[in-house]
C-alpha cells in the first residue's frame, strides 16, 4: 500500500484519504529542518498540488487553510534547493533508485515545473534509462524535456522494445480516461523510422493483439502514416493471434433476436419480449393493414424506433450501451468508428426489421420504395408545403447492384435540395445545378438560429465532474447503508429509486463528492437529513447529456431548456445547427463514406466509384441496398422532424412560406 501523500487528480475519489496524510505533513512541517530523503521532498510537492488545486478537508477552518497555503508557498524553494544540492551526474541513478513506486512521474515533472532542466544531461538521462527502461514513458509525458533531449530520446526509442506501443497510444488512441497524460514523441524520429519500428514489432513475436487491431483500422494522422505493407502485415498476423488454442475452454454469452409479422386478429401493434438475451419482436399485420402509406412510413419511428423520443437516431454507437464484458474495452482509435457487439446487434435488428417489413408490404401490393416516394413527394408537399421534386428510385426488377447505384445519388440529391431550401427558402433548379456537392452529414437545419442541438463543448470541461459523480458506476456513491447489497450502480439510480438516503450514512471519504454536489446545487439535504435532488430539471438535462453527450433541444420541456441555456452561458455546452446531430453525422459517415473513418461500410463510395466488385454475391448487394434504404428513411424522418419543429416555432405560418 502507498503510504505517502499522493495527488492523482482533482476529482480522484481517494482525495479525502490523501488530504488526511497531507494534513499530517503540513502540521509536522518545519521550514528550518533540513530534508535528506528525496521521497520527503516529492511528498511536499504532492501536498503543494492539493493546496494549489484548492482542495481541502471539510473540517479545516479558513484559518487553517490560509496557514497551510502560506506553508506550501515555501515548498518550491525547498524542492529546488534539495535538487540543486543533491542531484549530480554521478549520483542521479542512485537518487532515482530511492524513489517510492508512484513518485517516478513526479520526479520528472519537478524538473519541468521548477526550472531544473539544466541539471539533466544526456548522460544522466541515459544512465537512468539503462537501468529503468520503461521509465521512458514517464519522460515522454514531459514536453520540455522531450524537446531538450530530442535526439537522445529518438535514438533510445529506435531500440526500445515497446516503442511501437508508445507510438500507437501517442498518435492513434483516444483514451476516454480523462486523467491520461499526453505522450510527446521526439520530432527527430522520422516517419520512415516509425514505420520500421512498427514493422519490427510485428515481426518480433511479442506483438499484442489489441495493438495489431488498432494498426489494421487506424486512419493516417499527422505524425504517423502507416505504409500499406504494415497494414497488410497486421491484417495477416491478426487471425493467428486471435485463434483460440485447441482444447481451450471458452465461456461465451449468446444473444440474438427474432422478428415476426403476425396475421392473428386482436394482438398488440408490437409485442416485445426478452427470452434470456434473445429479443423477440412480434408485429400485428392487422394493425399495419389499417394504416395509410404515410402512417406506415412513420412506423420506422413508432414501431421500429429508428428515432427515439429524445429526437435522436437510436442506432448510433453509444458508449453507455454495451454488454457487460464490453465495458472493459473502452479505447477509441482515432479515425475508427467505435463498433461493439451492442451496436452491431441493434443495427442488425433495424435492417432486418426493414427487410421483413418490405416482405409484408409486397404482400400488400406495395414496397418500401413506394412509401419513400409517398412520404417525400406527397406528405412533405401536401402537409408542409415543401417543394419536393420527383424521385428517381430503382426499378423493381433491377439487379441490386444497379439499385444501389441509383439510390445513392438520389438520396444525396434530396439532402442537397433540402440544404438549398434552408439557405434560400426555395429550391431554384438552376441554382441547384451550380451548388457544390454536399456531404449528407453537413446539411443544415431550418432551426439555424433556434438551437437544434446542445452538445458538450470540446476540451477541459467542468460538466464532466457532476456527470461522473451522478451517473458513473465507478464512483461507489451508491454504496451506502442500508443499500450496499441492493445493486444500485449509480448515485442517480439510488436517489431515483424513492428509497430514503440519509446524508449521515455516507462515510467520511465519500462526503467530499456529495458535498460538491450539494454546494453546486445538484443535491440538497432535507430537514430530516435526507439526500434528494435539488433541481430535477437540471438533473434531467445532465442525464440526457450522459446518455448521448448531446440533446435535441426542442424535444425537452421549457424548464429543461432553461437549464441547458444556463449550461451554454457557463461555457459547458454549445449549440449545433445541422440537420443531424454530431453522433448522427458520425453514424451516417460510417455507413456511406470514408471521410471520417477507415472501418466504415463506405457504401456510397463503393457504388459511386465503380468498386462494387468488393461484394461478391447478389445477397451482399441486397443487404447493402437495405442499408441504403435504412439511411434514406432515417434522413427523411430527420427532415420531417426539422420541418415540424420549424412550423411549431413559427406559429404565424400555416405551411412553409405561407402565413396565416
Amino acid at each position: 500500500m502507498f503510504e505517502r501523500a499522493k495527488f492523482y487528480s482533482i476529482d480522484n475519489l481517494g482525495n479525502n484519504l490523501e488530504l488526511t496524510r497531507a494534513e499530517e505533513i503540513l502540521e509536522a512541517y518545519d521550514e528550518g529542518k533540513e530534508i535528506e530523503d528525496i521521497n520527503d521532498i516529492i511528498e511536499l510537492y504532492n501536498v503543494k498540488l492539493f493546496l494549489d488545486n484548492h482542495l481541502a478537508l471539510k473540517k479545516w477552518t479558513e484559518e487553517q487553510i490560509a496557514n497551510y497555503i502560506k506553508k506550501t508557498k515555501t515548498f518550491g524553494r525547498v524542492i529546488v534547493s534539495f535538487f540543486r544540492s543533491h542531484f549530480a551526474e554521478n549520483s542521479a541513478v542512485y537518487l532515482f533508485k530511492d524513489l517510492y513506486d508512484g513518485y517516478e512521474q513526479d520526479f520528472w515533472d519537478i524538473f519541468e515545473k521548477f526550472g531544473l532542466k539544466d541539471l539533466l544531461t544526456p548522460n544522466v538521462l541515459l544512465a537512468i534509462l539503462s537501468e529503468n527502461q520503461d521509465e521512458v514513458e514517464n519522460i515522454l509525458h514531459c514536453n520540455k524535456i522531450v524537446k531538450d533531449f530530442d535526439k537522445e530520446l529518438s535514438h533510445y526509442l529506435l531500440t526500445y522494445s515497446k516503442t511501437a506501443e508508445l507510438l500507437v497510444h501517442a498518435f492513434l488512441v483516444n483514451d476516454p480516461d480523462d486523467g491520461k497524460r499526453q505522450l510527446y514523441i521526439p520530432t527527430s524520429l522520422s516517419d520512415t523510422q516509425k514505420c520500421e519500428i512498427i514493422s519490427r514489432y510485428l515481426d518480433s513475436g511479442n506483438a499484442q493483439l489489441g495493438v495489431i487491431r488498432i494498426l489494421m483500422q487506424a486512419k493516417d494522422v499527422d505524425g504517423l502514416r502507416l505504409t500499406p505493407k504494415i497494414r497488410l502485415k497486421a491484417k495477416q498476423l491478426e487471425p493467428k493471434l486471435a485463434e483460440i488454442p485447441k482444447g481451450a475452454i471458452v465461456a461465451g454469452i449468446q444473444y440474438g433476436f427474432s422478428i415476426e409479422f403476425n396475421c392473428k386478429k386482436g394482438i398488440k401493434p408490437l409485442n416485445y419480449s426478452l427470452d434470456g438475451l434473445v429479443q423477440k419482436f412480434v408485429y400485428s399485420e392487422q394493425y399495419l393493414d389499417s394504416l395509410s402509406d404515410t402512417d406506415l412510413f412513420n412506423c420506422f419511428c413508432t414501431l421500429f424506433e429508428y428515432i427515439g423520443e429524445n429526437g435522436l437516431i437510436n442506432l448510433c454507437y453509444n458508449q453507455n450501451e454495451n454488454f457487460f464484458i464490453e465495458k472493459f474495452d473502452t479505447k477509441e482509435i482515432k479515425g475508427v468508428y467505435h463498433v461493439n457487439d451492442y451496436f452491431r446487434l441493434k443495427n442488425n435488428i433495424a435492417v432486418s426489421q426493414l427487410m421483413m417489413f418490405d416482405n409484408y408490404l409486397h404482400k400488400r401490393g406495395t414496397c418500401v420504395e413506394s412509401l419513400i416516394r409517398n412520404y417525400y413527394e406527397v406528405h412533405f408537399k401536401n402537409d408542409y408545403g415543401y417543394p419536393s421534386h420527383t424521385l428517381s428510385l430503382p426499378k423493381e426488377d433491377d439487379t441490386f447492384v444497379n439499385k444501389n447505384r441509383v439510390i445513392a445519388p438520389e438520396m444525396e440529391s434530396v439532402i442537397k435540395m433540402y440544404d438549398l431550401f434552408v439557405e434560400e427558402g426555395e429550391i431554384n433548379q438552376e441554382l441547384y445545378e451550380y451548388k457544390m456537392g454536399l456531404h449528407i452529414s453537413l446539411a443544415k437545419s431550418l432551426l439555424m438560429s433556434k438551437h437544434k442541438y446542445a452538445i458538450i463543448k470540446d476540451g477541459p470541461n467542468e460538466i464532466y465532474t457532476p456527470l461522473r459523480l451522478l451517473f458513473s458506476d465507478q464512483t461507489l456513491l451508491s454504496y451506502v447503508e442500508p443499500y450496499k447489497e441492493d445493486h444500485y450502480y449509480t448515485l442517480y439510480s439510488l436517489l431515483s429509486s424513492g428509497n430514503p438516503v440519509f446524508y449521515s450514512n455516507y462515510e467520511e471519504h465519500q462526503k467530499p463528492s456529495i458535498d460538491y454536489l450539494i454546494k453546486n446545487i445538484y443535491l440538497k439535504v432535507t430537514d430530516e437529513g435526507l439526500l434528494v435532488f435539488e433541481n430535477p430539471s437540471k438533473i434531467h438535462a445532465l442525464k440526457l447529456l450522459w446518455d448521448r453527450r448531446e440533446i435535441s433541444y426542442y424535444n425537452c420541456e421549457q424548464d429543461v431548456r432553461t437549464e441547458i441555456d444556463t449550461m451554454v452561458q457557463k461555457g459547458w455546452l454549445e449549440f449545433d445547427e445541422h440537420l443531424l446531430s454530431p453522433s448522427e453525422r458520425h453514424y451516417v459517415n460510417f455507413y456511406l463514406n470514408n471521410t471520417e473513418y477507415t472501418n466504415g461500410f463506405q457504401l456510397r463510395n463503393k457504388y459511386s466509384h465503380g468498386v462494387s466488385s468488393c461484394f461478391t454475391s447478389e445477397e451482399e448487394h441486397r443487404i447493402a441496398y437495405y442499408y441504403f434504404l435504412m439511411i434514406f428513411i432515417i434522413l427523411l424522418l430527420k427532415i420531417d422532424e426539422d420541418i415540424r419543429l420549424y412550423l411549431f416555432l413559427n406559429p404565424h405560418l400555416t405551411s412553409l412560406g405561407h402565413e396565416k
